[in-house]
């Protein structure tokens, strides 16, 4: 990994003195010896060199390489070449920079996702973007939020220009077939994602350039962003970057980043957080939109959730930030999708990622269950189940169950026309689960609802027969069915406002003994084995006698009888 070099040099104007000093022969001789020596290197550095392969020759390559074929033989002489039709393959030959094709290349649209604009250098002319749209130096591209677009520079580095950003194109310079290229642009705003192309020679160079900071490398993959206030963040995610800014260059490694001030010199290199663990996400997503629970990452304050086709994320469908563990996927067609997340750190530089794929098979979206609702409980036994109708279907599949694990059903129409349904026989009393699901214009099935439960209550207890032995107090009503109990209620009054005895018992009968005297309602309702309860009886009425009368009491009449007389 090759970081190139910036050198920026200052001119000082001096007037009247001898810059050598006292003596300067020998400092002449040392100034000359080394810009000598800097010049050779300079020389050696500014050459392309090249591995001949099987078929070429010197001719052929001067023809296709160099500016002017009056430089073939040169380069001859400089690499020493005694037969140029016949050079053994894997020899290196070296092309000074000078000597090569060289012109302005240009950029092109690969991928793009929602509004894109350029604005064309000198008109301003404003030209929506699209794929495969050329782009030249000075040009503008701009992306509108909930955007993103890739560009394709010469040599095969590419940039992925996110929303709300906005791009300038400053220097776009190739050096026919080579491979290298000088790409040099300007970030006004946004964020950019580049995977730059390693370097071939002297002539590769990429460079960014935000408001506060220039970002000059070869042959990495990093992100860089220009924020509103003038900031620029810098996190590599491969090799190394070299970040100007202040008149300070931070090298900064894989794994790390740095923030960029307008004001201050940047931000030393800090670690950016790891990737987030994502190997509790679903493989297949049968909901839109998803929700995607991630476990906590230490010191993450946010997440940004990136969605694409394939894992090389050329195109961005869904790029967005949440301000916890809890993120959300949107509807997407079904199909195969790659997602990347990254936690944000208390400095807002952006963390590592973490790559899942998925399968998104989540259409039809399953119809709205309108009724029964959730938990119903239904006198009818022969209900009337009625759903919404999903756009783009044909038809839908309808099962009822006795359990949410629909393993015994009870109904099952694989492909009903109508988005309601009445059963043909009456439902047992019990508690039920329904779900429907839509089927596309092939008739084949999206995912199910989600179950939904209702029941059928049983019939209260039919007090008509029942019986109250006032010798033995106690109340006997029908017997049920096996397994179900009873919630036997009793009140002082009619209305049950005042309710003395409220008990399950496990048998049709309640005994009275140890209640005041006096007249009392009776109600009983029947509970299944699942606990769940039905509907209490209309009730029946029962009378406790109380104690006999003391025999002195009888005496009463007569003693009044005899004060009257007397």
């Amino acid at each position: 990994m090759l970081i190139e070099p910036r050198i920026r040099f200052s001119q000082k104007k001096i007037i009247g003195k001898n810059i050598f000093g006292p003596k300067p022969g020998l400092k002449i001789a040392l100034f000359l010896l080394f810009s000598i020596l800097a010049c050779a290197a300079n020389c050696v550095s500014q050459e392309w060199t090249y591995t001949v392969q099987p078929g070429d020759n010197l001719w052929d390559l001067s023809k296709k390489h160099l500016v002017s074929m009056r430089y073939w033989k040169k380069v001859q002489d400089l690499n020493q070449v005694t037969d140029p039709q016949n050079i053994p393959p894997g020899t290196t030959l070296r092309f000074p920079m000078a000597w090569l094709k060289s012109g302005s290349s240009v950029a092109r649209i690969v991928y793009l996702t929602g509004k894109v604009e350029i604005v064309r250098r000198g008109t301003g002319q404003v030209q929506e973007a699209g794929v495969n749209s050329i782009l030249w130096e000075q040009d503008t591209i701009r992306t509108a939020v909930d955007s993103n677009v890739t560009l394709r520079f010469v040599d095969g580095s590419t940039t992925l220009l996110q929303g709300d950003s906005s791009l300038r194109l400053e220097k776009l310079k190739g050096y026919g077939d080579t491979g290298m290229a000088e790409t040099s642009v300007r970030l006004r705003k946004g964020r950019l994602h580049n995977k730059v192309r390693p370097r071939v020679g002297p002539g590769s160079r990429f460079e960014i350039e935000t408001p506060s900071a220039i970002a000059a490398v070869r042959g990495t993959e990093y992100r860089i962003s220009a924020e509103e206030n003038g900031e620029s963040k810098a996190e590599v995610v491969r090799g190394e970057v070299g970040v100007d800014s202040a008149a300070i260059t931070r090298i900064v490694p894989r794994g790390f980043g740095t923030i960029s001030y307008t004001d201050r010199p940047s931000l030393e290199p800090v670690k950016l957080l790891p990737g987030p663990d994502v190997s509790g996400l679903p493989s297949i997503i049968t909901r839109v939109p998803f929700p995607l629970k991630l476990q906590p990452l230490a010191g993450a304050r946010a997440y940004r959730l990136q969605i694409g086709t394939d894992n090389r994320f050329d195109t961005l469908l869904f790029d967005s930030l949440f301000p916890s563990k809890n993120l959300w996927g949107p509807d997407l067609p079904d199909g195969r999708y790659f997602l990347r997340v990254r936690g944000i750190d208390e400095q807002d530089l952006e963390g590592l990622d973490s790559v899942h794929a998925f399968l998104m098979d989540a259409h039809p979206i399953p119809p709205m269950r309108i009724e029964p609702v959730a938990d119903a409980v239904l006198a009818d036994p022969q209900p009337v189940f009625h759903w919404s109708e999903p756009q783009d279907v044909s038809g839908y599949w309808f099962q009822l169950a006795d359990s949410d694990r629909f393993e015994n059903l009870i109904i099952d129409l694989a492909n009903h026309a109508e988005n309601r349904l009445t059963p043909d026989q009456p439902l047992e009393p019990g508690g039920y689960h329904w779900r429907v699901a839509g089927l596309d214009l092939s008739g084949d099935p999206g995912p199910f609802s989600d179950s939904q439960l209702f029941r059928i209550p049983p019939p209260s207890p039919d007090l008509s027969t029942s019986e109250f032995n006032a010798d033995e107090l106690v109340f006997r009503w029908g017997k049920g069915e096996e397994g179900q109990t009873y919630r036997c209620r009793i009140a002082r009054d009619q209305e049950f406002a005042d309710i003395v005895v409220d008990e399950q018992v496990s048998e049709p009968q309640y005994s009275l003994k140890g209640l005041e005297h006096g007249t009392y309602y009776i109600c009983v309702a029947i509970v299944e084995s699942d606990g769940y309860e039905g509907p209490f009886s209309p009730f029946q009425t029962a009378r406790i006698p109380g104690p006999p009368p003391s025999p002195w009491l009888l005496l009463i009449p007569v003693v009044q009888g005899l004060l009257i007389a007397i």
